[in-house]
């Protein structure tokens, strides 16, 4: 036997696994005391935010995601309806948070490094995201002097431009 230990690889900064679950749990209180502003709806987001970081592979972050859209929806929308805006950044980084609480183990060692992609898609995916909000924000704005119908429509082609973009992609089959 040799008195030579392997050597260990040099992993640089890291932090530990649960650092992720934190990170969910502090954007997920932000947004339950801030877009969910009746007590009940607070009361549920917490709870499903503590299912959520508790065991992780409940999904339940997902829930949350839906009831604090939801608790949005009680809301007159607006262009100066900042609810909307968070919400949006907010909902986008629970779910990035949530994806990443799926696979790394609470008590491993992990590289803030490798993330950065997905923040760098985060950031690429909200700018013009939240641009599209204000417009779309802007013109029911102005719909509520005429017709209604905008919003409507608008909603019919942004669904019928996601099934023809989203088809080749889901319909595709998987090489051998």
């Amino acid at each position: 036997m040799s008195d030579t230990a392997t050597p260990q690889p040099e992993l640089g900064l890291t932090v530990p696994g649960w650092s992720v679950r934190a990170l969910f749990g502090v954007i997920a209180v932000a947004l339950c005391v801030t877009v969910a502003d009746s007590g009940f709806w607070v009361a549920v987001s917490l709870a499903l935010t503590a299912a959520a970081v508790a065991v992780p592979r409940w999904l339940t972050a997902w829930f949350l995601i839906g009831a604090l859209a939801f608790t949005v929806l009680l809301h007159p929308q607006s262009l100066e309806e900042w609810r909307v805006y968070a919400l949006i950044a907010g909902a986008h980084a629970l779910h990035i948070a949530a994806t990443w609480m799926l696979v790394v183990p609470p008590f491993a060692r992990l590289q803030p490094a490798v993330l950065l992609p997905s923040l760098r898609r985060f950031v690429l995916i909200q700018v013009p995201v939240q641009a599209a909000t204000a417009g779309l924000l802007a013109l029911t704005g102005a719909a509520h002097g005429s017709a209604v119908i905008w919003p409507a429509v608008l909603a019919g082609v942004a669904v019928a431009a996601l099934v023809l973009v989203a088809a080749p992609v889901l319909l595709r089959r998987p090489h051998p």
